[in-house]
């Protein structure tokens, strides 16, 4: 009964919460799922994001399940797509800081467990600026990190993990500074920005989602073949503003 409730919940978050993202928010939060913030966050549903992408976004694809976030992809598809999945995001956007998601992936070619930020002109802003994590199903012993400037990929980076991605939760993280951006997985640095990078400077909204390619993902991605439900958990995600960003003893923020 409770999940139902929950369910609901969500969807009724999509009819309330606005597409427009607000202002940038310079306050920080931590979402635990269990009873979620609904004025915080949008819950995409009824179209995809673009040609490259097998599936359609659908509220029912979220849900709360055993105290965390439940990602869904199946074949409960809608308008455009055979295939459902899910994406969330915060209604506000957020600058420089710390981002912190612990969640466990999903497993399987062709799939995309994402926890990024992004701002565009889908939003009204002329330039395309993102930070990614992403964890490509094909191979859930890594995560891809990347990020955008202007629209333009700075890194494509893909990090081995000393794990299963999709077995267990794990924190990861990316600061992100003026100059430089530190991406983290369970409290220690895996990858930052060399000096003189080119760094994204607008505030974006925060990002979950889990997603299948199409063909042209094949390369990156794998192919994409459906057979039964796949989930993505996320426990808990968090957005702490620059100068509150000292989570690490390595971190930039707490360095001299």
């Amino acid at each position: 009964m409770l999940r139902q409730r929950l369910k609901y919940l969500f969807a009724l978050a999509l009819c309330v919460s606005s597409a427009a993202a607000l202002a940038a928010d310079d306050s920080g939060f931590k979402e635990s799922f269990l009873l979620p913030n609904l004025k915080r966050w949008y819950v995409s549903s009824g179209w995809a994001n673009g040609d490259y992408q097998a599936c359609e976004w659908r509220a029912e694809a979220i849900q709360i399940a055993e105290k965390n976030l439940r990602m869904t992809l199946s074949d409960h598809g809608g308008k455009t797509r055979p295939i459902g999945c899910a994406e969330i995001h915060t209604n506000a956007r957020f600058g420089y800081g710390l981002y912190e998601a612990r969640m466990r992936s999903a497993a399987g070619s062709g799939l995309n467990t994402a926890f990024f930020t992004y701002v565009g002109p889908p939003n009204g802003v002329p330039e395309w600026d993102e930070i990614d994590f992403e964890f490509l199903g094909k191979n859930p012993h890594t995560v891809d990190i990347n990020y955008f400037t202007n629209g333009k990929p700075q890194l494509g980076k893909p990090i081995t993990l000393d794990f299963d991605a999709s077995q267990t939760f794990h924190n990861y993280a990316f600061e992100w500074r003026p100059d430089k951006i530190r991406w983290y997985v369970d409290g220690k640095t895996v990858y930052e920005t060399p000096d003189g990078a080119k760094i994204p400077h607008n505030p974006g909204s925060l990002f979950l989602s889990l997603w299948a390619g199409a063909k042209a993902e094949d390369a990156w991605m794998g192919p994409f073949d459906y057979s039964q439900p796949v989930t993505a958990d996320v426990e808990w995600t968090a957005y702490t503003p620059l100068d509150a960003a000292c989570a690490f003893p390595e971190s930039m923020k707490c360095k001299k």
